[in-house]
């Protein structure tokens, strides 16, 4: 749950019963956890009726209010806008569940037919022709933008992976599955009764946003006024600043009155008097080219400027010496943990000049790759396209240097047979027949390539031909476009000294970018003996 200690108990509980039921999952698909999963879920729907009843009663509380102040008008209608947006998105949601409670011939599955049922969910959700999937994420990703414009605050992202979980992460910080995408994450493996009960489980935590949202707007529409009876003058702007990069601050009157219109300098030069429209306080931008006269041995010079307000109507004026360091700034280039690149690959690389400080504000240029800048100054990531790359970084029009890489080219997977429990099938052994219902064929990435670039090694292994053969012949063959092989056709011919010949034929590798590269074939024939 995202609601953290606006929780009530027993949506705690649930939450908590929902990670239980999921972790046993993992362990045993039992026919106890699906019925356990069917009894959430109708827990957890009531538990959305029950929110979306506390939901609109907040909206209507809102709504009701008869201030024509403009930040209540404007609560009102953000209400409105989140309201909607909830009840539209839970529609959506509502609608993928019954896609998902229904057969491949669209019948709905009832009773003990869709609480055993341990593979549609799956085949829908993964399937690459249905754009089931990317509604589903879609519209999760929507609504946490939209809400998060609307309200104002920060939420937690919806689409979570494996690696966004702290729970799921062992003593050295690894995820087991941290390579999945949200969608695999969520739905491979999962039989479809645990899928719908996770759907429900996204709509609670929908209406939990909408809650905190709603709570957040009443407060707005019932706010007080909170007055001032302290007048100081206050600099917002950097303590440490690069030679030759900009100086830049907020010189301001804090708790100013209403009605007073101070003027404001930096060393007796008038500044630019204007209304902050967040505080509606008086400030004036303080700006200018810091230099560095004499530096000290750490490369540090000291500096200082004069500030003054002269609030007017005989006031005193009010002047304060503001006292700032400048630092000789050195240029250093770090690439991470990433000394080469793969190629064709996000490869993530942190370019640093530590001595500009909130002054780094990089551009990128990139030979033999493309270059994308991150969430922050510095962060890239880069997708080679040659076997050699120089990425050059400037810093306000400057050329600041060039980097260079290697790149290497991209390992080959290993294609691994695993039974339905998810452990590894010992080839030399092989397995018995009589137990034998289903294998799972993946393909998985070099470990130094996955931990480099995990965004880039998740493959897909698209077709495969599957023959049971006995002696030289073959007993028979099918051809499969899933990783997941349903075996039970073939239990009652399984034979001691029979073979299960898994040849690949197609595989895929889901790219930084999000495409499907196709991947060559390389040691793709498995052999099962069978006991």
């Amino acid at each position: 749950m995202a609601g953290g200690g606006k929780e009530t108990p027993r949506q705690k509980m649930i939450g908590m019963m929902y990670l239980v039921l999921t972790a046993l999952l993992a362990l045993n698909v039992s026919s106890a956890v699906l019925e356990k999963f069917a009894i959430m879920n109708t827990t957890l729907e009531e538990l959305k009726r029950e929110s979306g009843e506390i939901n609109l009663k907040k909206f209507e509380a809102i709504r009701s209010s008869t201030s024509q102040d403009a930040k209540v008008i404007d609560a009102k209608q953000r209400a409105e806008e989140i309201r909607k947006l909830s009840e539209s998105s839970l529609r959506v949601l509502d609608s993928i569940k019954v896609v998902l409670g229904q057969d491949h011939a669209g019948k709905p599955m009832v009773g003990d037919e869709l609480v055993g049922n341990t593979n549609i969910s799956e085949e829908k959700m993964l399937n690459d022709k249905s754009t089931l999937a990317p509604d589903y994420e879609k519209i999760l990703v929507t609504f946490h933008t939209r809400i998060q414009e609307l309200s104002g605050m920060t939420f937690p992202k919806l689409n979570k992976r494996a690696v966004d979980f702290e729970e799921l992460k062992n003593e050295k910080g690894e995820v087991e599955h941290a390579e999945k995408s949200f969608i695999e994450f969520s739905f491979e493996g999962t039989p479809t009764m645990a899928a719908i009960t996770g759907i429900t489980q996204m709509q609670t935590e929908i209406l939990e946003y909408e809650t905190i949202a709603l709570d957040s707007l009443a407060q707005v529409a019932d706010a007080v006024n909170i007055k001032f009876d302290k007048v100081v003058p206050m600099v917002i702007g950097p303590s440490v600043v690069a030679a030759g990069a900009k100086y830049e601050g907020q010189l301001f009157m804090a708790g100013a009155a209403s009605g007073v219109t101070p003027e404001m300098f930096r060393n007796g030069a008038p500044l630019t008097v204007t209304t902050d429209p967040q505080t509606n306080i008086k400030m004036a931008k303080v700006e200018f080219a810091a230099t560095g006269s004499t530096y000290d041995a750490n490369g540090i010079s000291k500096q200082s400027f004069t500030a003054e307000i002269r609030p007017g109507a005989g006031k005193e004026p009010l002047i304060r010496k503001i006292e700032y360091s400048v630092i000789r700034p050195t240029i250093r280039i770090t690439n991470g943990n990433a000394p080469s690149l793969y190629m064709n690959c996000g490869n993530f690389v942190n370019i640093e000049v530590p001595a500009l400080g909130a002054s780094y504000n990089p551009s990128f240029s990139a030979k033999g790759a493309t270059i994308e800048k991150g969430d922050k100054p510095g962060k890239v990531t880069i997708i080679p396209k040659e076997r050699k790359v120089a990425v050059t970084v400037s810093n306000g029009g400057a050329v600041i240097g060039t980097e260079n890489f290697d790149v290497k080219p991209i390992p080959k997977p290993r294609y691994v047979a695993r039974g339905n429990d998810g452990k590894e099938i010992d080839l030399k052994n092989g397995v018995r027949g009589a137990g034998l219902s289903g294998l799972r064929i993946n393909a998985d990435a070099e470990d130094n390539f996955k931990a480099e670039v995990p965004k880039d090694a998740v493959y897909r292994i698209r077709t495969m031909e599957v023959v049971l053969a006995r002696g030289t012949a073959r007993v028979d063959q099918f051809n499969a476009t899933s990783e997941s092989l349903d075996l039970n056709k073939w239990k009652s011919q399984f034979r001691p000294g029979d073979r299960i010949i898994i040849d690949i034929k197609n595989v895929t590798r889901n790219t930084f970018t999000g495409e499907q590269e196709p991947t060559t074939v390389v040691s793709g024939i498995i052999t099962i003996p069978i006991q």
